[in-house]
């Protein structure tokens, strides 16, 4: 693509659906589906920031990857980018708070004998984080356990519990969206 086509879709590209009615102007549907969205993020995250973040991205990929010839329907192209975008950010966070626990536990044998107070606080940490989980719904929890601890694929536990993919999908949700809550909350 040449650097004038996409300085134009940046200005506001304007994009006539084959009825010929009325033309598709960016800034305009931007104003509109960008609350929209921002709903969407939050009530999936409860993160305001990354919320944010993601709904930027959603529409810079829209600019960037919306053909140029006439779109049937441009929310749903936008909520497919967001649903998109939403699944590759959990399958992230999921990982990075896999490494986290994962350093946690290496973190814990590594502790020196002699030093009793960081014994003692990953003893602590170690209490917490056990109520924590606790509060989780006892399938939630086993599916949570089931790839963070016996580090089994979503695939997998799905076959394993013979429920659908997207069943396993949604308690991760859940039980990272508590987790992140509860970390967040320690970090204030």
């Amino acid at each position: 693509m040449s650097q004038g086509r996409s300085e134009d879709r940046l200005r506001g590209p304007v994009r006539h659906r084959d009825s010929g009615t009325e033309p598709f102007r960016f800034p305009e549907f931007y104003n509109k589906e960008k609350p929209r969205l921002m709903r969407f993020f939050t009530r999936q995250l409860g993160n305001q920031a990354d919320a944010d973040e993601l709904a930027q991205e959603a529409f810079t990929r829209f600019v960037r990857a919306a053909p140029v010839q006439a779109l049937e329907s441009p929310q749903a192209y936008l909520t497919r980018i967001a649903t998109n975008l939403l699944r590759d950010f959990i399958a992230r966070g999921s990982t990075l708070l896999s490494k986290r626990s994962t350093l946690l536990d290496e973190d814990l044998d590594l502790i020196a004998a002699s030093d009793t107070h960081r014994e003692t606080q990953a003893r602590q940490d170690l209490a917490r984080w056990k109520l924590i989980l606790a509060q989780l719904k006892p399938e939630t929890l086993d599916i949570f356990l089931r790839n963070r601890v016996e580090g089994q694929t979503y695939v997998e536990i799905a076959k394993e519990l013979d429920v659908p993919l997207w069943v396993v999908q949604k308690q991760m949700l859940k039980a990272i969206k508590h987790v992140v809550a509860h970390r967040e909350a320690n970090d204030d």
